[in-house]
């Protein structure tokens, strides 16, 4: 009897410990994944669909929060958000502590806007020579522009409105060709676009160093959503909706783009650039 009885406490002892650690690898893993976007809206909503998919298909729930570029880069060193919605390649070269998932998600290009007349076109080369505004802490842009030509703004609205009220003389965006048909217009007038782009980047999604053992789960599962064709068609999807020819997107100080119908012709432009 005495043995019988001593064995009892033993494997109530072992259960425990195992219960324990059963959940602290709960624990471990967060309730739901913070991944930040941005705070320009612009192509995200598919993303958003498609990293929602991929991460239910390994078990997780997911939050976005969409925060400006550099706020996301503190709060990922400090811990409180998991992981970024999507990246520039060149973006993970320069974050170490961001992983990243290596399966395309979208081609941007980054193109340049003026004040009217447009040039035809316009050299990398010549950014340089001249006033540059764009959005803080987008690796695509910053990669062209010279620091000393660089006039950094919160939003890519608030790059435009450098633009049209002659802070600046160019703005650059990342965007795709189709989005970049759309016109941007603000209070001064409708800018215009500059027809070649100026590079090509390619966007992955990228989770926070602590949860590395996400990325092989999530390759595979954003993988398999690549060879169906899902993702290809979630972007096409966006494209009809986007890309008609009545949409206009309106540029407003520390917002999104907002994209509108238009209710009547555009009365005017942007004030021309000086001579230089």
């Amino acid at each position: 009897m005495p043995a019988r009885s001593s064995r009892k406490p033993r494997r109530l002892l072992v259960a425990l410990a195992a219960a324990c650690a059963g959940m602290t690898a709960q624990a471990q893993e967060p309730a739901t994944v913070r991944i930040a976007t941005n705070v320009e809206r612009a192509y995200f909503p598919p993303a958003e669909a498609l990293l929602r998919k991929a991460y239910a298909a390994i078990g997780l729930q997911v939050e976005f929060v969409p925060w400006p570029l550099p706020r996301t880069q503190l709060e990922l060193q400090t811990g409180r958000v998991d992981a970024v919605a999507m990246r520039v390649g060149g973006y993970f070269e320069q974050t170490p502590f961001v992983r990243k998932v290596d399966v395309p998600l979208l081609n941007l290009f980054v193109y340049a806007y003026a004040r009217p007349p447009c040039p035809a076109t316009l050299a990398v080369e010549e950014l340089g020579k001249v006033r540059v505004s764009y959005q803080r802490g987008m690796v695509a842009a910053e990669n062209l522009i010279p620091e000393a030509s660089r006039l950094a703004a919160n939003t890519p609205s608030d790059a435009f409105l450098n633009l049209s009220t002659g802070a600046a003389d160019y703005a650059l965006t990342l965007t795709t060709p189709w989005m970049a048909e759309v016109p941007v217009d603000t209070r001064q007038g409708t800018l215009c676009r500059i027809p070649t782009p100026l590079a090509r980047s390619v966007l992955f999604h990228g989770v926070h160093e602590s949860h590395a053992a996400w990325v092989g789960p999530l390759e595979k599962a954003l993988g398999a959503l690549r060879t169906s064709g899902e993702i290809q068609q979630a972007w096409a999807a966006y494209e009809r909706e986007i890309a008609t020819p009545s949409n206009r997107y309106q540029a407003e100080p520390g917002r999104s783009l907002t994209l509108t119908p238009a209710s009547a012709p555009t009365t005017g432009s942007a004030p021309a650039r000086p001579p230089r």
